[in-house]
């Protein structure tokens, strides 16, 4: 292309207002061209000759650093957002079931005298998800009696009649009672 292509002002126009647009959009060049449906060499092109070589590259240089700082931010506000949904309580009976499960897991190593990796490699347990259960039992995030969800023939049997050998003992024993006989 001659120079003159480039002297044209209504195309000078038209160009800077794109690099413009470019600039504010914190787009890549290849993906604000592909929006536009406008062809990246010609942008580039442009812009070296509207803003010289040297300018045109370190402004490409600073949209790429602002992307990279965009996307930084977008990873950490997500990973923010699932720290705050990580766990929750639900009623759901199958939550429940896994509560109960790690509840119960977490007693037993507990009262087991054996260290997390011990107790985690003699119960094919994964020692990561052990760990996180018996934090969030420790600090009461999860309150749950994994007994209450015990199928009920796996509960012990429990009596509801009073044996005689919890009453009370009648106050009058027979060391110190009269024969009855004499």
């Amino acid at each position: 292309m001659g120079s003159g292509h480039f002297e044209n002002k209504a195309r000078r126009e038209w160009w800077s207002l794109h690099i413009g647009a470019w600039r504010r959009s914190g787009l890549g060049i290849r993906k604000y061209c592909q929006q536009q449906r406008l062809t990246e060499n010609t942008l580039r092109r442009w812009l070296k000759r509207l803003a010289g070589n040297e300018t045109a590259l370190k402004l490409e240089k600073y949209q790429t650093e602002l992307r990279r700082e965009r996307a930084r931010e977008e990873r950490e506000k997500a990973l923010r957002k699932q720290k705050q949904r990580r766990f929750t309580v639900t009623s759901d009976v199958r939550n429940q079931a896994s509560q109960a499960f790690w509840a119960m897991h977490v007693e037993a190593l507990n009262g087991s005298g054996m260290g997390l990796r011990a107790y985690a490699a003699a119960m094919q347990l994964s020692p990561h998800s052990l760990r996180k259960w018996r934090d969030r039992l420790d600090v009461g995030e999860v309150t749950i009696d994994w007994r209450a969800h015990l199928h009920p023939s796996a509960r012990p049997a429990v009596s509801t009649v009073v044996s005689s050998a919890t009453k009370e003992p009648n106050c009058e024993t027979s060391l110190t009672d009269e024969p009855l006989d004499r």
